[in-house]
């Protein structure tokens, strides 16, 4: 193709005259008074010879490298079907679970303790993000109601340290597990486990607070007690119920009486599930702060 376009131009420029003034001479396209002689076919020519070009350079990419662009396309077009096909099976898989773990729950609404006990075990096995950790929970509670104390602090403590659960979950089992090991675990352990949760930015940074003033009176510094549940009274946004406790217990200790039995923390908005399942609050006292 470029061969042969290259004869026309030689051709055309061979029938010229030789006594023609040369392209060069004539006055600028356009000029204002002079006639326009450009040689248009030579133009249409030279254009063509350049598309020519253009397309052979193209056949010759795509004969070295049509076969790579090839595996790309299709990996890209299989990688959003896969996508799409994994995004379907995931939200099958969810609705699945979620109906599971309500009918763990109707079977512990109806007494079958032990029936919702196995279920609520398969999904914590089963190890699902935000299901696994509302079944340990809700078995920890089914463990509470069979006093089975050492079981249900076990799967408190699994549950605090599962990296998969949200940090949420994370920080409530952490607190349930202090509240039902009082008096069965060394008060300063106890004390130091819960110090992340005394940060001003946590969820359960109250109940933190006023566990960790009963684990300082039971170790008889009631000073620091009193420190700490001045905290929890200062807080704007303390309820008016945890801050009428703290105002008691601090007339207590300085009294210098004994610390009553701990308030049970609940799970805050933040900790509720999502829409699809339905989440009970572990089994706690019914005298619960509001966080």
């Amino acid at each position: 193709m470029f061969r042969r376009r290259t004869r026309e131009i030689e051709e055309i420029t061979l029938n010229q005259p030789k006594d023609a003034v040369p392209a060069s001479a004539w006055p600028a396209k356009g000029a204002k008074g002079k006639p326009d002689d450009t040689d248009h076919e030579l133009e249409g020519l030279m254009s063509e010879i350049e598309t020519d070009l253009r397309s052979d350079e193209f056949k010759k990419i795509w004969k070295q490298y049509g076969s790579v662009f090839t595996v790309l396309a299709v990996a890209v077009i299989m990688g959003v079907t896969g996508f799409q096909l994994y995004r379907q099976y995931d939200a099958r898989q969810h609705e699945a679970v979620a109906r599971r773990y309500e009918l763990a729950i109707a079977a512990q609404a109806d007494g079958k303790l032990d029936d919702a006990m196995a279920q609520f075990g398969a999904l914590v096995s089963e190890g699902r993000k935000g299901y696994g950790a509302l079944a340990r929970l809700s078995q920890a509670s089914l463990q509470l109601q069979k006093k089975d104390i050492d079981g249900a602090v076990a799967n408190y403590k699994a549950l605090a340290v599962d990296p998969k659960a949200d940090p949420v979950f994370r920080d409530l089992a952490v607190l349930l597990r202090v509240l039902h090991s009082l008096d069965r675990d060394d008060p300063k352990l106890l004390e130091a486990a819960l110090t992340p949760l005394t940060n001003p930015n946590n969820a359960f940074n109250l109940s933190a607070l006023e566990l960790s003033a009963l684990l300082a009176a039971k170790q008889g510094d009631s000073e620091r007690a009193i420190k700490t549940l001045t905290l929890i009274s200062a807080d704007p946004a303390t309820p008016a119920s945890m801050r009428e406790r703290a105002d008691d217990l601090t007339k207590l200790y300085q009294a210098g009486g004994m610390p009553p039995p701990p308030p049970a923390p609940t799970i805050p908005a933040a900790a509720a599930p999502t829409p699809s399942a339905v989440s009970p609050a572990p089994a706690a006292p019914p005298a619960a702060p509001k966080l």
